[in-house]
């Protein structure tokens, strides 16, 4: 998951797309989007998306700036938005349900398939490593029966 939000971010960079969500004082909030100007000129048949992260309660606006920075005024707020602490978002009927699903969903993950194979494995592995072992004494018996009966035949 780390590794996902890590290429996620960096193909973020890469395309010239920035995203903040910034708090306002009378409730909800303002979703900002930064794209590079390079971005708009090439005709490019890609979609752009940017989603809006799930504690970003009561999205009033969207501002859409076209540059290759933020203006001062809002990097001020995006950098004040970053400082503050994040609320918890208040549990709807929505987030309940999610939170039932997640919890259905975690009770049906498959640890007895999962640690059945390993054990299925670790056997196999053994058991390969014990024929192993075998042939190995087996070839030493041979090579042995073969120099005796060599040693017997020139005697």
């Amino acid at each position: 998951m780390l590794l996902q939000m890590a290429l996620t971010v960096a193909g973020l960079l890469i395309m010239g797309i920035e995203a903040a969500y910034v708090p306002t004082e009378g409730g909800g909030g303002d979703y900002l989007v930064r794209v590079e100007p390079d971005l708009i000129h090439e005709a490019s048949p890609y979609t752009f998306t940017s989603d809006v992260p799930a504690d970003a309660r009561d999205v009033r606006r969207v501002k859409i700036y076209v540059g290759d920075a933020w203006p001062p005024a809002v990097e001020r707020s995006v950098v004040e938005a970053a400082k503050r602490p994040r609320v918890a978002p208040v549990m709807g009927l929505a987030s309940r349900v999610t939170e039932i699903e997640t919890k259905a969903i975690g009770a049906e993950r498959p640890w007895g398939w999962l640690i059945g194979s390993l054990v299925a494995l670790f056997l196999s592995l053994g058991a390969n490593a014990y024929l192993g072992m075998l042939l190995g004494t087996m070839r030493q018996r041979y090579l042995r029966d073969i120099h005796a009966g060599q040693a017997s035949l020139s005697a």
